[in-house]
């Protein structure tokens, strides 16, 4: 199975006891912080910052620290496990490598959302009918103002 397939599958599942199976299956040793962290975004679901992350893993692990949630981001993305997406002038966000949907984040609130795939779709086929260009979204986050916001 190809990694972004089992990345998608795992978050869909929403099962974080395989964690551990996938890091292992991408030659990555299955530390604690790493178990935690990718295990914290498997809970998660979505994208989210390094500090919110650290938060989550640390539910797991409570000695982790932010330095360690970065060094192993940079771990599971250099192995594909993971990716970031910039996020307006804040602070990067992190999620699954299987996840290459759009976000929208709010410039007030810093809410972040997830376009319908529907949506995104219809917007790359009409870029790419309208001049040519095919879209690929996922690395850069669109900024606006969130319902609650406006």
């Amino acid at each position: 199975m190809r990694l972004q397939d089992e990345a998608a599958a795992l978050k869909g599942q929403n099962n974080v006891d395989d964690a551990e199976t996938m890091l292992r299956t991408h030659n990555c040793k299955a530390t604690a912080p790493r178990i935690a962290v990718l295990r914290a975004l498997l809970r998660h679901g979505g994208a989210l910052d390094i500090a919110s992350l650290t938060k989550l893993a640390q539910s797991e692990v409570p000695e982790i620290h932010e330095a360690t949630v970065y060094r192993t981001i940079g771990t599971l993305s250099d192995r594909g496990m993971v990716t970031h997406v910039h996020a307006g002038h804040g602070p990067s966000l992190v999620r699954l490598g299987g996840d290459h949907g759009l976000i929208a984040l709010c410039r007030t609130c810093n809410r972040v959302t997830e376009l319908p795939t529907a949506t995104v779709e219809r917007f790359i086929l009409e870029a790419q009918e309208a001049i040519g260009f095919t879209l690929e979204p996922g690395h850069f986050a669109l900024e606006g103002v969130c319902a609650n916001c406006a």
